[in-house]
């Protein structure tokens, strides 16, 4: 059988336009966006099925009865979509704003119908992996506001896992910081339990504090909570910086339960640095239950602590919501003036009845006249119609 030259060349140039469409693709896109020097670029992609959304709303998991289980804008008009229904599914809308031939302005929407308007150029449907990696191309070299719109954008995308190439723009020390700060954040809502790794990595080898600030915050809101046995180890780590193992405690208090509160106070005691059991008492008064409050009052009473520490757990303590009497009974118990004062004030803070009549039995009969004066300082900046009468009685006396 003969096959001419010219054939087989043709045929080697189909074989080669078959191997590589996605970069030709995403070219194609460049080459048209990059066209337009004044104006908006439209386009429209597949998006993912869970998501819809309205004016500058995203939401996931949406429910009738339960609402947005998560919100990324609230504002209900734009300029570019109109929607008709509050949760309106796909495709993605992506808008692209040129001034002077640079990228200004990246939006991407969900949902509903284009709005009319003149210097617009609409691209139409594109496929999802060329907007992509046409996407992550201006994420990884643009300087201005469009690479860190870009990443977001890529995010709602149909089909294509993106964790990789997030992690792989995060640790880019080249790359925009912007850009990188938010490939980090996306990086975290991935419903993918590899990015619990990948943050780790970024968490014990990036150069930059501030990205592996991104990492620990990251590391708390990942879905699978994989992230916090991380934390927990970083919080311990002596060789981390105080900064960020007090940033990894504050991430490990804002999630409550026993398994939480056996942690933290385990932790407390092993820590040798005030700052970070300062971070400890902190993360202990977000649990906002009794065993916590208990704790809190315990370690104010506790003597042997440094009377810092002390003042940091009554003051905590009193911003929760419990009754004032385990406060109350602490007060005559207290032997120490700067204590006695910290619960003066803790007390005023208070809006609860035995806290008010605690003060005003202070004021009256407390034998240090310091802690009378104090007391009557903090009552006359109350407006319980209480205390106006105790006033004048103690004045006319």
């Amino acid at each position: 059988m003969n096959i001419s030259r010219s054939s087989m060349i043709a045929g080697a140039l189909v074989v080669t336009a078959c191997l590589l469409p996605a970069r030709s693709e995403a070219q194609s896109i460049a080459r048209r966006v990059a066209a337009v020097r004044d104006g908006k670029v439209r386009m429209t992609y597949a998006s993912r099925p869970e998501l819809c959304g309205w004016g500058n709303g995203i939401s996931t998991n949406y429910d009738s009865d339960r609402g947005n289980v998560r919100n990324w804008s609230d504002s209900k008009r734009n300029d570019d979509v109109v929607f008709d229904d509050e949760c309106a599914r796909g495709p993605v809308r992506l808008v692209i704003t040129k001034r002077g031939g640079e990228i200004d302005q990246i939006r991407a929407y969900i949902g509903g119908r284009w709005r009319d308007h003149s210097n617009t150029t609409d691209l139409g449907q594109v496929s999802v992996r060329e907007v992509v990696d046409y996407l992550f191309d201006i994420a990884g070299t643009d300087d201005g506001r469009g690479a860190d719109h870009a990443v977001f954008a890529t995010t709602l995308a149909d089909s294509i896992n993106v964790t990789q190439r997030l992690y792989d723009l995060a640790r880019s020390d080249a790359r925009n910081k912007s850009a990188r700060d938010q490939a980090v954040f996306w990086l975290s809502q991935q419903d993918d339990d590899r990015a619990v790794g990948l943050l780790e990595n970024i968490l014990k080898s990036a150069k930059s504090e501030d990205l592996r600030d991104k990492a620990i915050f990251g590391l708390s809101q990942h879905r699978s909570e994989k992230g916090f046995p991380i934390l927990r180890a970083y919080a311990e780590d002596r060789n981390a910086p105080e900064d960020l193992r007090g940033k990894a405690i504050f991430w490990l208090g804002q999630r409550r339960g026993a398994e939480r509160f056996d942690y933290l106070r385990g932790l407390y005691a092993r820590l040798e640095s005030q700052d970070l059991k300062d971070k400890v008492i902190f993360a202990m008064s977000q649990q906002k239950d009794r065993q916590s409050m208990k704790w809190l009052v315990d370690l104010a009473s506790n003597s042997g602590e440094p009377i810092e520490m002390r003042k940091k757990a009554l003051f905590w303590a009193g911003q929760s919501s419990n009754s004032s009497e385990s406060l109350v009974s602490m007060y005559d118990n207290m032997r120490e003036r700067e204590m006695k004062d910290q619960m003066i004030f803790v007390l005023s803070q208070r809006r609860d009845r035995s806290a008010l009549d605690k003060l005003m039995s202070i004021a009256r009969n407390d034998p240090d006249r310091e802690m009378r004066r104090k007391a009557m300082f903090w009552l006359g900046q109350s407006k319980d119609p209480r205390v106006a009468s105790f006033l004048t009685d103690i004045i006319t006396r």
